[in-house]
């Protein structure tokens, strides 16, 4: 696509010069902002005119940090993106972003690689909580390297959420998946070992069709047997003809059970969140990924659109020009198949991470869609016509 001819959906906004602020200001402000819109029937003209009105006043906030802070893992995971290595973030570079986040409100979210690999993963923790008074700090990780005393030490360090990567609830599709015998029973042993220091503790999940007619028994899995709670998100495509991704029909009835059956209070968020930024994607525009050699990116699983390098800049000052990123002018874009559906307002396209490896281009309509859709927007539709969340 050529991006001279994208259409925009969001841009640079009267508050963008003062970014840091007006995070701040919105992030206290967000729950409440949240349920007035929830209470604003969908597609209104009040809610058009109310969100609307704060995307051109005040657009993206820096809602949450992904922070890749190494890139070394023990696992062969089939679904990976990651460019395995002996990388890791400086030290002095992380605190200096954790200081420019200070007080503002910004959650931290720690990815790898493996995180627990990483000797200082305490002493990153314990500056975000102690010295950057960052307000949630969440770990991503296999739990394999987990043991009673490292977990001990991540929670005395302030460690609030282990989000744990589980395949499967059966171990040989788990070990399979993963590439390493044996995985399976570290993970599991590391999430009890997780909710019995006190941290809370989520199994995450990728809905793939090596597991996807399993999703109701992982469910149970993890909240019955386990005790955690559970999560699960979208498979991101990682070449053209992926063998790993569901039908669009497959995923929809995937979506349906985690998102209507198992978690209204989420969807009910995830409906409110879209209507008032516009976007089913928070890539770029509430949510920074920084790998590890620093560079910013709109989410993990996009390495082709950089924002900047917070060895070099401020992460304010990224946010503040993302703007002038022509590739991320098009990643925030309307394709131009949505522009007659009736949830591209509250969609914008759906996910489009993954799709530069299957159609070579972002401007294209989130791989997952069943639209476009031209009956009016409906409420009890609406974790059913978006055709992701997060």
């Amino acid at each position: 696509m050529n991006v001279s001819h994208a259409r925009p959906t969001f841009g640079r906004t009267s508050l963008d010069r003062y970014p840091r602020w007006k995070t701040r200001i919105a992030l206290r402000s967000q729950a409440m902002i949240l349920d007035f819109v929830g209470r604003l029937p969908l597609g209104s003209r009040r809610s058009r005119l109310f969100c609307h009105g704060l995307r051109r006043l005040v657009g993206g906030v820096l809602w949450s940090v992904k922070l890749e802070v190494n890139n070394a893992c023990d696992l062969a995971c089939r679904m990976c993106y990651a460019n395995k290595g002996d990388d890791a973030l400086s030290r002095d570079t992380i605190e200096r972003m954790l200081d420019d986040l200070a007080g503002v409100g910004t959650r931290l979210e720690i990815l790898g690689g493996e995180p627990l690999l990483r000797a200082d993963l305490e002493e990153i923790i314990r500056y975000a909580k102690r010295q950057a008074h960052i307000p949630q700090v969440v770990l991503y990780t296999s739990a394999y390297h987990a043991d009673a005393e490292r977990v001990d030490r991540l929670k005395a360090a302030g460690l609030d959420i282990a989000i744990v990567n589980l395949v499967s609830c059966q171990e040989d599709e788990h070990d399979a998946f993963v590439g390493v015998a044996g995985a399976w029973q570290r993970t599991t042993a590391g999430i009890e070992l997780f909710m019995r220091a006190g941290i809370e503790t989520y199994t995450f999940t990728a809905v793939h069709a090596a597991n996807i007619d399993r999703i109701s028994e992982i469910y149970r899995f993890a909240k019955q047997t386990l005790g955690a709670h559970a999560l699960f998100y979208q498979y991101i495509p990682q070449r053209k003809n992926d063998p790993l991704i569901p039908s669009r029909k497959e995923w929809a009835r995937a979506k349906h059970f985690i998102l209507c059956e198992k978690n209204v209070s989420h969807a009910r968020f995830v409906r409110n969140f879209c209507t008032l930024a516009g976007t089913a994607c928070s890539g770029g525009y509430f949510v920074f990924t920084v790998k590890v050699d620093g560079t910013v990116t709109p989410c993990p699983f996009i390495s082709d659109i950089v924002l900047g390098n917070i060895t070099q800049d401020s992460i304010w000052s990224i946010m503040r020009h993302r703007f002038s990123v022509e590739r991320f002018v098009e990643f925030q874009s309307l394709p131009a198949e949505c522009r007659a559906c009736t949830y591209a307002d509250i969609c914008n396209g759906g996910c489009k991470a993954g799709n530069a490896e299957l159609f070579g281009a972002y401007s294209h309509i989130d791989n997952r869609c069943l639209g476009p859709w031209d009956a009016p927007t409906d409420e009890a539709e609406v974790a059913d016509r978006l055709p992701c969340f997060f």
